[in-house]
């Protein structure tokens, strides 16, 4: 969108905590941070939501844009109400997968927001060409708002932080925002004492998940970990440039191996499956590789099927049998 119709020309509404790297990669573009809580703590989530996110409400009430179009195929209702905010001239996006499976309220929000606004829905992908289907939602959402065709190439997400390229580091990032996400620290640790790497072992985690980490680290150190080094909370923009200069990522099926892939670092990606081929597997130039388990596993299953061994072969073949591994 922006190199067809011009990055000054773009306004885009993302949650507050996505927003300063949204800025970093579209300086031309309006911004608009969207407060969103993920869980509840007090207060009604949806309330709380409602609330904090007013000003930012306004503000998107008083566009008056060509179109527009909303990116994600699995909408609340304040994903919906955002996308109907501005005054558009066409709005786009593709069906709403919640709608699958609806709660009573959800099928009368969106045919409300059918009858009111008009928007064009399309129907939501059932295979990928080769892409993750909500990526080639995208694409067709694109292809719909543009009038001509778009490549998969032109929707891979691609992340250019500004920064010198090194590698003298592993980034190891073990955590989601899901725990059944997430894979034990003495697999982790086996894994790497099978690679005996040259560099150190950089660890990452959100400022919610510091405790976590300590543990996790803990756990290395006993199993005979050495060099093991903490990445401090940052920016998301600084977390990405971090990213961008491993030499290599190794994580689960989180934000990290997006921006892994996003930016074309080597990356190992232990993944539990949920979603399958929603949101994964794809890698831009063949250097990131996910590690999937078996369909139809039993619950946690996916742990024991992903082995350290099978770990350590992908790290190796990902790096090519050359540099900081023995």
């Amino acid at each position: 969108m922006a190199r067809v119709k011009g990055e000054k020309n773009l306004v885009i509404a993302v949650r507050a905590d996505v927003a300063p790297l949204a800025a970093s990669e579209f300086p031309e573009a309006e911004i608009i941070p969207l407060p969103l809580r993920l869980k509840r703590r007090v207060l009604n989530l949806a309330l709380v939501n409602i609330l904090n996110c007013l000003p930012a409400w306004g503000r998107m009430a008083m566009l008056r844009v060509d179109s527009a179009i909303c990116l994600r195929s699995m909408r609340a209702y304040l994903h919906t109400f955002f996308f109907c905010s501005p005054k558009a001239n066409r709005r786009i996006a593709c069906e709403n997968l919640l709608l699958s499976n609806p709660r009573v309220r959800r099928p009368v929000v969106e045919k409300w927001m059918q009858r009111l606004f008009c928007p064009t829905l399309l129907k939501y992908p059932e295979s990928g060409c080769g892409l993750p289907l909500d990526i080639e939602a995208n694409r067709i959402v694109l292809e719909e708002l543009l009038g001509e065709p778009v490549s998969p190439q032109d929707v891979m997400p691609v992340l250019n932080p500004q920064s010198d390229k090194a590698a003298d580091f592993w980034l190891l990032a073990p955590f989601s925002s899901t725990p059944s996400k997430d894979y034990p620290a003495a697999s982790w640790a086996r894994a790497l004492l099978e690679l005996q790497p040259r560099v150190p072992i950089r660890l990452a985690a959100s400022p919610g998940q510091q405790e976590f980490l300590r543990k996790f680290a803990q756990e290395l150190t006993e199993a005979g970990i050495e060099r093991i080094e903490f990445v401090l909370p940052m920016s998301l923009p600084e977390f990405v440039k971090t990213i961008a200069t491993a030499a290599l990522v190794l994580t689960v099926d989180t934000a990290a191996a997006h921006m892994a892939c996003a930016t074309g670092t080597p990356a190992v990606i232990v993944s539990a499956g949920q979603h399958p081929g929603v949101y994964a597997p794809y890698s831009p130039n063949g250097r990131q590789t996910w590690l999937l388990p078996s369909a139809n596993l039993p619950k946690g299953a996916w742990r024991q099927e992903i082995t350290s061994q099978k770990i350590a072969l992908a790290v190796r073949a990902v790096l090519g049998h050359q540099g900081n591994v023995d």
